[in-house]
């Protein structure tokens, strides 16, 4: 029955119910989409192009409205029958907490209106990021209503609910020999505090993964001062500042924070002594290299020669032993010149390298300890915890895997179907594991192949907390609740090992026993921590190591690689789709590539 007494045709077609109309009543496009076809004859074969889908789909979204309009009953708004006492209609409120879009974890404010999160923007009270956030962290709100995220439990390919899911999971655990937990970087205390917690129950192995690996560099840190640690880099007290492939603006680490000490060394109103000078070597055209006082293009294979030059150049002034012999030259002494200006300013100098290659960072790591820069420009005794994965853990687990060990896999955070390298070797193991259980957002390439999976909430509608360096520590708290089916990761797991506590409890109780130390109650205490979003830790006092590795035998390594014929494929992260898991956020996708200004298409750049 129609309740809308007013009545509307698209066409006289519609009106008298003619035989054509009523065959593509059901269509979603009235005529056909030239897709595959070719437009005109200027167009040399070019097929219909984005501009031509937008166009259908806006006039599909347009008859779906004009359709609505005769169907749908009048409704009359009702106001709040006892209306909460801190919510008033239209007025925004707003909210501490961290951002879940990637492993930086800046403190954000999530503004919400009639208790829907609407907007995101940094924290300006955080000392982290400054009131930083990136288009990522942004567009975090978008995924948060996207119809594409689970909305409930899956087993085998089906619908099933919570307590089917949590009957098997916690049968195959209890008769499990092998469980293992894959996660991404786990930066959270607490998080990383339910896991052990897990992994001590049921005997299993944690392994961190990261698609975008920085292991090269914690592990040089290991065969070069003993710590297995990820460098916290000063950009802020660097006055020359040399990047070897490394998008520090773009992609690389912690790029909010770095874009903020990075604007701050290089203000104009700065003196010409006091100005950060920078000098970037790559690959490819980077956002950090289009900001460069000097950007030199080399190759790939090139990078080991670079460094070794380079470092060779540095142990000629500091007096020390040459690593290597390199006669790498480049276009204008390039490498001569960034040497001369990096030891002119030893002691606020700073070289820094993208590459995941452990040779390469051994070699940097040297430059840096001749440099003085460890203690100065560089932390080491306070480090950064954004980017944990461990390549040779996760080698170790396909392994496992294609042995047969591992009867329980439980993943978070992670798609390794699409991002391993070794493809062939994770799913040939990945078929030999009798129980995947999958805590993700979406139906992914990872979660699509899992015998079950165990939906995990949105950033905006959990608890935790994140330590995304030493000495800072920052809160999530909902802004909504859950939309969906869904529960956090953190909840599933307690729900797993038979715990009695809801999460948030377990974070209260984590806090109070770990960081609690003042005279207020904790309940007082706990709200002044959720108001600013964030809290301070004592730190240590960065100093300056001993370089302990061996840069020869790096550069003899680094130099078997060189320059040779044929082409050199080069691949990167874009700043907005990262690793590939922002690719349904067409938020991310209308965004402009800051170089190439593509958006939504996918390109190869030649040199």
């Amino acid at each position: 029955m129609k309740n809308n007494p007013t009545e509307y045709w698209k066409g006289l077609e519609e009106l008298h119910h003619e035989e054509e109309f009523e065959k593509q009543i059901n269509n979603e496009f009235a005529e056909k989409l030239p897709i595959g076809k070719v437009i005109n004859d200027d167009d040399l074969g070019l097929t219909s192009n984005r501009r031509d889908f937008l166009k259908f789909m806006g006039f599909g979204i347009g008859a779906a409205t004009l359709a609505a309009c005769s169907h749908s009953p009048v409704r009359k708004a009702v106001p709040f029958v006892n209306k909460p006492v801190d919510v008033d209609a239209g007025i925004p409120e707003l909210y501490a907490s961290t951002c879940s879009g990637c492993n930086a974890n800046c403190s954000i404010l999530v503004k919400t209106r009639d208790g829907r999160p609407i907007k995101i923007e940094g924290n300006d009270e955080s000392p982290f990021n400054k009131g930083g956030v990136c288009a990522v962290g942004q567009s975090t709100v978008l995924s948060l209503y996207d119809s594409g995220r689970l909305s409930h439990p899956v087993k085998g390919g089906k619908a099933s609910d919570w307590k089917t899911i949590d009957a098997d999971v916690m049968a195959a655990l209890k008769s499990a020999t092998g469980v293992r937990v894959l996660t991404g970087t786990i930066n959270s205390p607490t998080t990383q505090a339910v896991i052990d917690d897990f992994c001590k129950k049921y005997n299993a192995k944690h392994i961190q993964y990261d698609a975008s690996s920085v292991y090269a560099l914690r592990e040089a840190h290991n065969a070069s001062f003993g710590k297995t640690v990820t460098p916290n880099y000063m950009i802020d007290k660097a006055k020359v500042l040399v990047s070897f492939g490394a998008d520090f603006l773009g992609t690389w680490i912690s790029p909010v924070e770095y874009t903020k000490a990075y604007s701050a060394s290089r203000k104009s109103t700065l003196k010409k002594e006091d100005f950060l000078y920078h000098v970037q070597f790559e690959s490819n055209l980077s956002l950090t290299g289009s900001n460069a006082d000097m950007r030199v293009t080399l190759s790939p294979s090139q990078y080991g020669q670079a460094l070794v030059r380079l470092h060779n150049l540095i142990a000629g002034y500091a007096g020390a032993s040459a690593a290597g012999n390199s006669s790498l030259e480049l276009g204008g002494n390039s490498i001569e010149h960034t040497a001369k200006a990096l030891w002119k300013s030893k002691g606020k100098a700073l070289v820094i390298c993208g590459s995941n290659d452990v040779n390469h960072q051994v070699l940097v790591a040297s430059i840096n300890s001749m440099l003085d820069s460890y203690g100065n420009t560089i932390d080491i005794d306070n480090p950064s915890y954004q980017n944990m994965g461990n390549d040779k853990d996760m080698i170790g687990l396909v392994a496992e895997m294609n042995a047969g060990k591992v009867d329980v896999l439980i993943l978070h955070d992670v798609n390794p179907v699409y991002t391993y390298p070794d493809q062939k070797a994770f799913v040939s193991g990945w078929g030999k594991v009798k129980t995947t259980v999958n805590l993700a957002t979406r139906l992914d390439e990872t979660a699509d192949k899992s015998t079950h999976v165990a939906p995990n909430s949105h950033g905006l509608e959990s608890w935790g907390d994140a330590m995304p360096k030493a000495g800072y520590i920052s809160l999530i708290q909902p802004t909504i609740s859950t939309i969906f089916s869904t529960r956090q990761t953190e909840e599933s797991l307690l729900t797993w090992m038979e715990t009695p506590m809801a999460y948030d409890e377990y974070l209260k109780k984590n806090w109070k026993k770990t960081y609690y130390n003042t005279k207020d109650s904790f309940d007082d205490y706990w709200e002044k921590c959720l108001e600013m979003g964030f809290i301070t830790t004592e730190t240590s006092t960065a100093g300056s190591h001993a370089f302990k590795g061996d840069a020869s035998a790096a550069a003899t390594e680094a130099l078997k690689t060189t320059s040779g014929k044929g082409l050199e494929i080069v691949t990167y992260e874009k700043l907005s789709i990262k690793d590939g898991k922002n690719a349904n956020n067409p938020w991310l996708q209308e965004l402009p590539d800051p170089v190439s200004k593509v958006s939504w298409d996918n390109y190869a750049a030649m040199s």
